[in-house]
């Protein structure tokens, strides 16, 4: 008997799937969280001279072309062992940063990119056991930062979908 997924959920967790380790709850969280990104993403993971140097070298294109697709597989690999409600937070978690990220970093300039790395690269270079919330604070944006430039979400605007979730979202009881 064939194995059907929907479209949403990457090839590389059939083998989480047929080992039993992702449930239907889990992989519609998953599909959940491989649309969120979707939505914010300016670009593929994997561009396409990429995928096109990999298809004549292997005969095949990579599993992972989108950043839906790493996101998934990334959070998949690393957190199938958690409840449901665990894997919600996560993906919720993440929704949040991405959004945070949107509202934070769309429209500055340059410099103030900049300030955020030069912050953060400093921060890196202190003791961990010294780390006070203005350094995890700074590690945190250069994160969020990451995220603003490496799925291009300058070329998306934020859904009302995502603003109206971010506005009611409860830090306290969600966030992990």
């Amino acid at each position: 008997m064939e194995l059907v997924i929907p479209d949403s959920v990457n090839p590389e967790l059939l083998p989480m799937i047929r080992q039993g380790l992702l449930n239907p709850q889990k992989l519609s969280i998953l599909s959940e969280l491989y649309q969120i990104v979707e939505r914010f993403s300016g670009c593929l993971y994997t561009d396409e001279e990429t995928q096109k140097k990999i298809q004549d070298k292997t005969g095949s294109l990579p599993d992972l072309i989108t950043w839906g697709d790493y996101f998934q597989t990334e959070v998949a690999s690393r957190y199938f062992l958690e409840s449901e409600d665990s894997l919600r937070k996560i993906v919720d978690t993440i929704r949040f940063d991405l959004i945070s990220s949107h509202l934070i970093f769309s429209g500055k300039p340059d410099h103030y990119k900049d300030r955020i790395r030069a912050e953060a690269l400093f921060s890196k270079g202190i003791d961990q056991i010294v780390l006070e919330k203005e350094i995890e604070e700074s590690l945190h944006l250069e994160i969020l930062l990451n995220y603003f430039e490496n799925l291009e979400m300058r070329n998306k605007p934020l859904s009302l979908q995502d603003k109206a979730w971010y506005e009611s979202f409860q830090i306290n009881e969600l966030a992990v």
